[in-house]
C-alpha cells in the first residue's frame, strides 16, 4: 500500500497501532527499570523475616513512574490504548518473570492482584491526563502569544 492510498481511517489505525505498541514497550521497561533486575530476598529486623524481592522504595516508585507516564502520554494520545498498552506491557513481563522463579503457583494470585491495580492506576492516571489537555494547551497558546504593547519586556 502506497502512502497516496492510505485513507483517514487506515492511517488513524496505524497511529492507534503506534500508540499501542510504543505504550507496550513502555510499560515493560518501566518494570526492567524498577523491579526487574531485583531478584535477592532481605532480612528484616523489624519484622524478623525474609522480605522481597522488592523493597517498599522500590514499589512504590515504580507505582509513581507508572501513573505519570501514562498521564503524560495520554495528554497526546488515545487514553485507552495508552492505559492498556502500559498495564498489559508491564502485566505481562512481571507474571512471566514471577512465573518462572515461583514452584508454588502463588505467583497468579500476585499476578491477578497485579492486573486489577495497573487497570485501575492506568486508567485513572490516563482519565487525568486526556482531562489536562485542555489546560496544557491553554498554557502553550499562553506562551505563543506576542508579550503585551505596554509592558515592558
Amino acid at each position: 500500500m502506497s502512502v497516496e492510498h492510505v485513507t483517514g481511517r487506515s492511517w488513524r489505525a496505524l497511529v492507534l497501532l503506534a500508540e499501542l505498541v510504543v505504550s507496550l514497550l513502555l510499560g515493560a521497561a518501566v518494570w526492567a527499570a524498577w523491579l526487574g533486575w531485583d531478584h535477592s530476598y532481605y532480612y528484616d529486623p523489624v519484622v524478623g523475616a525474609y522480605q522481597g524481592p522488592y523493597r517498599q522504595a522500590q514499589v512504590v516508585a515504580c507505582a509513581l513512574t507508572v501513573g505519570l507516564l501514562t498521564a503524560l502520554l495520554a495528554l497526546r494520545w488515545n487514553p485507552v490504548v495508552v492505559a492498556a498498552g502500559i498495564t498489559v506491557g508491564f502485566w505481562v513481563v512481571w507474571t512471566v518473570q514471577a512465573g518462572s522463579e515461583d514452584d508454588s503457583g502463588l505467583f497468579l494470585v500476585g499476578s491477578i492482584l497485579l492486573l486489577g491495580g495497573l487497570v485501575l492506576g492506568t486508567t485513572v492516571a490516563s482519565a487525568v491526563g486526556y482531562r489536562a489537555r485542555p489546560l496544557v494547551h491553554r498554557l502553550r497558546d499562553r506562551r505563543q502569544q506576542p508579550p503585551h504593547p505596554d509592558l515592558p519586556p
